[in-house]
C-alpha cells in the first residue's frame, strides 16, 4: 500500500467520522432530552402545597392594638422541615396593618439575638386590603403576590412558626377571625 493511499484512508475515515458526528449533533438539537420518554427523570416538576390557620385555634389572642404587639401560632402539616415559601395570603374582620413574621423555632422571639430565628417578614398594609361584602361575608383580604422565602424548621416537627404583628389601623381586631394561608414547595 503506498503513502498516498494511506492519507487518502484517513482522510476518507475522518470525513466519514465527521459527518456522522454532525448529523448526530442535528437530531439531538431537533429532539432534546425532554422529547425522550427514557429521559423522564431529567423533568423537573414542581408541586406547590398550601397550609392554613385555623380561625378558632390558630392566633386566638388577635385583640392586637399596640404597635409591634405579636400573637403567635404554630401551623403543623408541612409536608417537609425545608420548603420555599412562595406566596402568603390573610383574610380577616377589619383593616389593619401587620406583619407576618416567620420563625425557624417554637421559641420564635427571643431576647438573646443568638437564639433567635426569624426567616422572613411579609409587611402587609392598609392600602393593601380590599373588602369583599357577599352579605353573609364582610371580611378584607390581603395577598403577598409571588415571593420566594427559604425556610427550613429547626424543631424538625413539620411546622410553619409564624406570628402577626400588628403595626396600625383599626383598634383590634373585633372578633377572633385572622386566617392565614402560605403556599410552599418542598426544597431539597
Amino acid at each position: 500500500m503506498s503513502e498516498r493511499s494511506v492519507w487518502t484512508f484517513i482522510k476518507d475515515f475522518f470525513r466519514a467520522t465527521w459527518d456522522r458526528l454532525t448529523n448526530a449533533q442535528r437530531v439531538q438539537e431537533t429532539f432534546p432530552d425532554s422529547y425522550d420518554q427514557s429521559q423522564d427523570a431529567k423533568k423537573i416538576e414542581t408541586v406547590f402545597f398550601t397550609i392554613r390557620s385555623d380561625k378558632d385555634v390558630d392566633f386566638d389572642n388577635v385583640d392586637l392594638d399596640t404597635d409591634g404587639e405579636l400573637d403567635d401560632a404554630d401551623l403543623t402539616g408541612l409536608s417537609s422541615n425545608k420548603i420555599r415559601i412562595k406566596a402568603v395570603r390573610c383574610q380577616c374582620d377589619v383593616l389593619f396593618s401587620f406583619d407576618v413574621l416567620l420563625w425557624s423555632k417554637d421559641t420564635k422571639n427571643t431576647a438573646d439575638p443568638d437564639t433567635d430565628s426569624q426567616k422572613g417578614i411579609i409587611r402587609f398594609l392598609t392600602a393593601d386590603g380590599f373588602r369583599c361584602e357577599t352579605g353573609t361575608s364582610d371580611q378584607y383580604r390581603y395577598e403577598s403576590g409571588p415571593i420566594d422565602i427559604p425556610y427550613e424548621d429547626l424543631d424538625g416537627t413539620f411546622e410553619l412558626h409564624c406570628s402577626i404583628c400588628w403595626r396600625g389601623g383599626a383598634d383590634k381586631l373585633s372578633t377572633d377571625e385572622f386566617i392565614l394561608e402560605v403556599d410552599y414547595e418542598p426544597a431539597s
